[in-house]
């Protein structure tokens, strides 16, 4: 049996969320096995519960879900990248809200390639430990280091949170600012309430996307990933701004660079979870 967010049978004609596996880790510059984490999201999804407390609601109910079939990706990011922008192209011509399940961060700029054809200008909002800034890394501009790098240049501004390390190349780059709006993770910490109020000045009345990298949580929370960092976001503080951003008009998201760690399922679970939950608010506010 093919599997499914929740684990629950599905109507694609009927379903508003398109669910989009995403395995792909071609780029991965330390740890690899991100292109495991689609799967590992969908086994642990069935063991959510399905009601939601805090808003009262049951989206898989309410929004109705499909699950793509998780493709074969070619190695050559490129190419993977095409296979993507694809996918979501089509989910978006039968008006259905994407969501990538990944696999490294690149696959995100499939989906924001898909959504420039239709919603253009909108704005990102980046979830994350790294700025991702760097114009080539390791001799690809399509690395996972570089994929904000390539959204600014399809002509997007990027809104990141929970930054709290970068190369010379990408702080040098912030300090231009080009675009680049970054909320390090030691001002989210210093005064969340202030954090808060300054995050939806910069994403009032404009279209968005956000791209939710799960390094941007502390590796004490989410430790299955391909690069922690120390210092990151709280689970509270994470459901906080989803739940500011779910106000806006959102286009889509992704939930990327989940490493399955053997023996260690909190990263699935917590992922599977912060998808559900998102939704939820999204249900809300913004279907």
């Amino acid at each position: 049996m093919r599997a499914t967010f929740l684990g629950l049978p599905e109507d694609r004609s009927r379903a508003r969320v398109a669910l989009i596996p995403a395995p792909y880790d071609g780029t991965t510059s330390w740890r690899p096995g991100t292109r495991f984490g689609p799967a590992a999201i969908l086994a642990a999804s069935p063991q959510l519960e399905f009601f939601d407390e805090e808003t009262e609601r049951e989206p898989h109910r309410t929004l109705g879900f499909y699950t793509y079939p998780q493709p074969e990706l070619p190695v050559d990011p490129g190419k993977a990248l095409e296979a993507l922008e694809g996918l979501v192209e089509e989910a978006l011509a039968e008006g259905k809200f994407p969501v990538l399940l990944g696999g490294e961060h690149t696959v995100t700029l499939a989906a924001l390639r898909a959504l420039r054809k239709r919603h253009f200008p909108f704005r990102i909002l980046q979830i994350d430990a790294h700025p991702d800034l760097r114009d080539t890394y390791q001799g690809s501009p399509f690395s996972h280091a570089c994929v904000m790098r390539r959204a600014l240049e399809l002509g997007l501004e990027v809104v990141a949170v929970g930054v709290r390390t970068a190369s010379r190349e990408e702080y040098e780059f912030i300090r231009r600012g080009r675009g680049y709006r970054v909320f390090w993770a030691r001002e989210v910490r210093k005064d969340f309430a202030s954090f808060l109020s300054r995050l939806e000045e910069c994403l009032h009345e404009v279209p968005l996307y956000v791209t939710i990298d799960l390094d941007g949580l502390d590796p004490s929370e989410a430790p299955g990933v391909g690069t922690p960092e120390p210092g990151g976001l709280r689970w509270e503080e994470l459901m906080e701004i989803l739940r500011r951003v779910s106000r806006a008009r959102v286009l889509g998201f992704d939930l990327v660079e989940l490493l399955p760690l053997p023996g260690d399922p909190r990263t699935e679970y917590l992922a599977a979870r912060t998808v559900y939950k998102f939704l939820a608010y999204l249900a809300e506010n913004n279907f």
